[in-house]
């Protein structure tokens, strides 16, 4: 019994030091974004049936399950927080739109964004600012990018919406 309580923390530490503590130097804390702010995004991408849309830092989720639910969407969830991506994992999964929707574990600096046609962020400006040249040269004319609070310098937004901080761009 006393080996159980030994081992119970110790697999408490290694979590803690595997999954959680480096999100304190490569992730962004989680903020969801408001069910309103979601639907206007995805108003402003004017977003298509089987159109892909790429959520960067997709949390629980709730972007792509929009997109696929209302819009009839194809959408990729990028999440780097395993247990964000758990969670809209298994979102997607019980609300079966495994057939619409993938969650992929990685982090958004190492995808390619070739296959997309909206890419929505909610991240901070300093990572706005990395992005803007791999959205240059990864996505195709044409391409949709929804930006919720933080802009991307040195390049005009095509459409702004005030009340609720968003921007698009389109490349």
């Amino acid at each position: 019994m006393n080996l159980l309580f030994l081992f119970i923390p110790i697999i408490i530490l290694f979590l803690f030091f595997w999954w959680i503590f480096p999100l304190f130097f490569h992730g962004i804390p989680w903020q969801p974004t408001d069910m309103k702010r979601v639907k206007r995004m995805l108003e402003m991408a004017d977003l298509k049936p089987d159109e892909t849309l790429y959520d960067l830092g997709c949390g629980d989720g709730r972007i792509l399950i929009y997109a696929a639910q209302k819009y009839h969407a194809k959408a990729v969830g990028i999440e780097i927080n395993p247990w964000l991506f758990a969670l809209s994992w298994i979102r997607v999964f019980f609300l079966g739109l495994k057939h619409r929707v993938r969650v992929d574990l990685k982090n958004i600096h190492e995808v390619s964004l070739q296959n997309a046609d909206v890419v929505t962020i909610f991240l901070y400006q300093n990572v706005n600012d990395l992005l803007r040249e791999k959205f240059l040269k990864e996505l195709k004319p044409g391409a949709r990018i929804i930006s919720y609070v933080w802009i991307l310098k040195d390049w005009d937004p095509d459409l702004v919406d005030q009340e609720y901080r968003l921007y698009k761009y389109i490349r």
